[in-house]
């Protein structure tokens, strides 16, 4: 087995591994480098969806997406949330083609706008395109680690509203009953701009530019000001590692710490991905 580093500050590859929920040892060994390297890559697994849903089992309690695809009300095309095996629900597919391009080239996290947003995501590669499909991933608390005594002490109290409507409110285009609805089910939620990890007990930074709407208590231009301030910090390629896929691969990230960017330079060739996430725990 050999382990490579991707990045300074972010990213192992790691080569002549099996990944196997019957090994005892295998979700000590996972999450021991998920916490220090912030983003895990496993190469050449070729999982069925069966025993892909029982690897991210063996790591921790999955979720369900939790627009499911259930009804017409709850479908995107082309993000999430699609279920492509309606007997593994907690799959999510991000199919790309030329019909459906590449949407999630933003730096963002996944679902920051739950109570409880997801600990990890779990990606695995199905179908690459044969060039470009890249995703780039930034530590949040190396970009925390970069910022001044001053404006550390800035950002320290402040909260930040994570709202999933701007990102799906297309989908309910002309059914404002049905938007009010989910709106109750899955209000926005305050989070605090600087989260101390509850694992690792470092700060970093937690906001995105796709579910990050406002900083709790300040005028809209204060709130911006703020917000665009740490939303660049996921730029800086200092904090960040790329990682090229082949198909088989599997990445296993820290969603607290980090955010991800899926570079949409396929067009139009077919990239095919599935996710599950890992429940996540009170964060403060």
């Amino acid at each position: 087995m050999a382990r490579t580093r991707l990045g300074t500050h972010i990213g192992v590859v790691v080569d002549d591994y099996r990944m196997d929920a019957a090994d005892p040892g295998f979700r000590d060994f996972v999450m021991e480098l998920l916490l220090q390297h912030k983003v895990v890559f496993f190469k050449s697994q070729h999982f069925s969806p069966a025993t892909f849903t029982q690897m991210v089992g063996a790591l921790g309690n999955k979720e369900v997406h939790p627009f499911r695809t259930a009804g017409e009300s709850e479908v995107i095309t082309g993000i999430s949330p699609f279920q492509p095996y309606p007997e593994y629900p907690e799959i999510t597919g991000l199919y790309h083609d030329e019909k459906t391009t590449g949407n999630l080239n933003s730096w963002h996290s996944d679902l920051n706008w739950r109570e409880e947003p997801p600990f990890a995501s779990v990606l695995r590669a199905v179908r690459i395109p044969p060039t470009g499909g890249d995703t780039c991933w930034a530590n949040m608390g190396k970009a925390y680690d970069s910022l001044s005594d001053s404006v550390k002490s800035e950002l320290a109290e402040l909260r930040v509203v994570h709202d999933w409507v701007q990102i799906y409110r297309r989908a309910f285009k002309g059914r404002e009953d049905v938007l009010r609805e989910m709106q109750e089910r899955l209000p926005a939620q305050s989070h605090p701009l600087v989260m101390t990890h509850p694992l690792t007990g470092e700060k970093v930074l937690f906001s995105n530019k796709v579910s990050g709407v406002r900083i709790e208590g300040v005028g809209d231009e204060e709130s911006r000001r703020i917000l665009d301030l740490v939303h660049r910090l996921a730029w800086r390629p200092e904090f960040q590692c790329r990682f090229r896929w082949e198909e088989g691969d599997v990445a296993i990230w820290d969603n607290l710490a980090t955010q991800h960017y899926a570079v949409s330079d396929y067009a139009p060739h077919v990239r095919k991905m599935e996710r599950i996430t890992l429940e996540g725990m009170p964060i403060k």
